[in-house]
């Protein structure tokens, strides 16, 4: 990128010019990054999960979004974490919804950062739950008629895991809360982009809901892009 500046008899102090200089050079030393998650072999796409309670509304199944693969293998809906060695970030508390929406919840996996305002919401006409853990420990677990509306502060960082408690055994979703500012969800191809990131090394953890997780240390150069394929192997048949 090629800078012009226009002198209009302006006098720089040493002190402002190296300030300039400083943040002309952060500026120009941003990176990205853009990579897919895939599985390999051929995978058998997921049956729907049968529904055993409320069926005169849900139907006698629901589509199963646990494992969500694109014709050319892509998995849809894998968190990528990126997180920068030897320096610290701080993240901005966002506002994210999570309606419960035809007896699923919807998104059905979604990132926040740390500190974040969560609003549970329900448009069905039928009583649903919202139970969410964090490993063993309940964080919240809301009634929700369809009248309700409740805020819930989202202020440990992990993967919390959601279910609904009135015998509606197939509902599931994840909420991944995180301490850094640099995060991605892959879209339906597995694909996902970062860009305007620091140049320097990373840590890089992409994790999934049914596939786990998986980890490496890259460094990401100035004005570059790096190039990252995740492949997971093919699940096993249960």
């Amino acid at each position: 990128m090629r800078a012009i500046f226009i002198l209009l008899g302006l006098i720089l102090t040493a002190a402002d010019s190296g300030r300039q200089r400083l943040e002309a050079r952060a500026f120009a030393e941003t990176a990205a990054i853009q990579g897919r998650v895939s599985i390999s072999g051929a995978q058998q796409k997921l049956k729907p999960l049968p529904v055993f309670k409320s069926r005169a509304f849900c139907g006698a199944t629901v589509r199963n979004e646990t494992l969500l693969i694109g014709a050319d293998g892509g998995v849809e809906n894998a968190v990528v974490l990126l997180r920068p060695l030897g320096r610290k970030t701080t993240v901005e508390p966002e506002a994210i919804t999570l309606d419960n929406k035809q007896c699923a919840f919807t998104p059905h996996v979604q990132i926040a950062t740390l500190g974040s305002e969560l609003l549970l919401k329900n448009s069905d006409p039928i009583l649903h739950t919202v139970h969410a853990r964090m490993g063993n420990d309940t964080l919240f677990n809301v009634g929700l008629p369809k009248w309700r509306r409740v805020m819930q502060r989202l202020d440990r960082a992990g993967v919390i895991r959601i279910h609904c408690d009135v015998l509606h055994t197939w509902m599931s979703a994840a909420i991944v809360v995180t301490d850094t500012p640099y995060f991605a969800l892959t879209d339906k191809s597995g694909h996902f982009k970062l860009d305007q990131l620091p140049a320097g090394e990373y840590d890089i953890e992409v994790w999934h809901e049914r596939l786990g997780a998986r980890q490496q240390r890259l460094a990401l150069s100035a004005n570059g892009t790096t190039h990252v394929e995740v492949i997971y192997a093919q699940e096993k048949p249960s």
